[in-house]
């Protein structure tokens, strides 16, 4: 059983200078994205890892490379979907769809956008791989994903609701660590660490 887990997000990526719903569009790092790759690299080199994993999107796959030589990539960790709003900005999103922008706002752990999932498909598809690794395996493991999928394995262990979820700060290159009692056999603790 796995008693520490640090959870990552992948490094920064070029949006176009504007919020957009990515989800699942396969960006690479930018430039800034790399640099924070290689810090994280530093980071990591004093802590022993038994595994890591990631999820198979470009900007995960490329952050974790530069950190870990061996890892294995876990397709349950993918973004949340975000079906027809995928990279689109938040203001043609609001613009072409206002009714379905505001539903969002109000339903965020049931709404999905056309196409898309919701953030309680996600937890679930989340939540079973994230048991099934951290059963199976032991020590200390890295996580490398992305903003919603950290946030919903977090939102889990501490208890927040949905509707707090996005006060789960998860900036570029963000690190978590997950502290298992394991003769609870329970997460303890979630802090935030930064990176140098």
């Amino acid at each position: 059983m796995v008693e520490k887990v640090y959870l990552v997000r992948h490094g920064h990526i070029d949006t176009g200078g504007e919020k957009r719903y990515i989800g699942q569009t396969n960006l690479p790092l930018d430039a800034l994205g790399l640099e924070q790759a290689h810090a994280l690299s530093k980071y990591f080199k004093t802590i022993p890892l038994d595994a890591v994993f990631t999820s198979p999107l470009m900007r995960c796959v490329q952050t974790t490379r530069i950190i870990a030589s061996a890892y294995e990539e876990v397709e349950a960790l993918r973004e949340i979907n975000m079906g027809n709003w995928e990279n689109m900005p938040l203001r043609e999103i609001r613009a072409r769809d206002p009714q379905g922008f505001e539903e969002r706002g109000r339903n965020i752990e049931h709404f999905t956008p056309p196409q898309g999932e919701s953030f309680s498909t996600l937890s679930k598809r989340v939540l079973e791989a994230f048991h099934t690794l951290t059963q199976n395996y032991h020590g200390t493991v890295l996580i490398v994903a992305h903003a919603g999928v950290n946030r919903v394995i977090l939102r889990h262990i501490l208890g927040v609701s949905f509707e707090k979820i996005f006060e789960i700060k998860q900036p570029y290159a963000g690190v978590n660590l997950l502290v298992r009692d394991l003769k609870k056999e329970e997460w303890k603790e979630a802090l935030h660490v930064k990176p140098l």
